[in-house]
């Protein structure tokens, strides 16, 4: 706590000095020392934050794509399947430092940039297609410091369709999240308040 005092003294007096036109830093200098206080997490917390991440950045990308493939051009569609000038997906990634692909069968013997256990889960989920069974969204760990979230993207949105050329018609989602950052979104009075612990 002294040494939160300190350092807010040190600013207050760099920029009372500065002799310049004062703005209002004191908030954003506030907000940003925020991400960098030290929090104690538990791993059943993390588990919780990444799933509730994933669940909410994955139906957002769904309904967002569906409504961005209504009446669009070969030219534009192409861009949609390869997630070029997408805005909600820019903004996602500049925000949370996360990385979001969209994958299907065809990535399962062609896709070299995949991580070994995302690979697995698009091999499952390609053969809960081709079985017609229920698929659900799932979380693997990447050694220490990523996690991988993919979520099946509804037949009837027809996302495999338009970017996968197979005849599955399945696509997934896969949200890849650093640690670090799930760790900072963590309202751990909230998730107490929620009894998770």
């Amino acid at each position: 706590m002294r040494n939160n005092i300190i350092i807010l003294l040190l600013l207050f007096i760099l920029f009372s000095c500065s002799g310049g036109e004062k703005t209002n830093t004191g908030s954003s200098i506030l907000g940003r020392m925020e991400d960098y206080k030290v929090k104690r997490v538990s791993p059943t917390q993390i588990a919780y934050q990444v799933e509730e991440m994933g669940a909410e950045i994955s139906k957002a990308l769904t309904a967002d794509f569906a409504k961005q493939m209504k009446n669009v051009s070969a030219a534009r569609g192409e861009e949609l399947c390869q997630l070029k000038n997408i805005t909600l997906i820019d903004s996602l990634s500049e925000r949370y430092g996360l990385k979001i692909r969209l994958l299907g069968q065809p990535d399962i013997g062609s896709n070299n940039q995949l991580y070994v256990k995302e690979k697995e889960v698009l091999e499952a989920y390609a053969d809960n297609a081709a079985k017609k069974l229920e698929m659900s969204d799932n979380i693997q760990k990447i050694g220490d410091s990523l996690f991988v979230y993919t979520s099946p993207i509804p037949y009837d949105k027809g996302v495999g369709k338009l970017c996968f050329s197979d005849d599955s018609g399945f696509a997934i989602w896969s949200i890849i999240l650093k640690k670090s950052e799930v760790v900072k979104a963590i309202n751990v009075k909230a998730l107490r308040e929620k009894n998770v612990k």
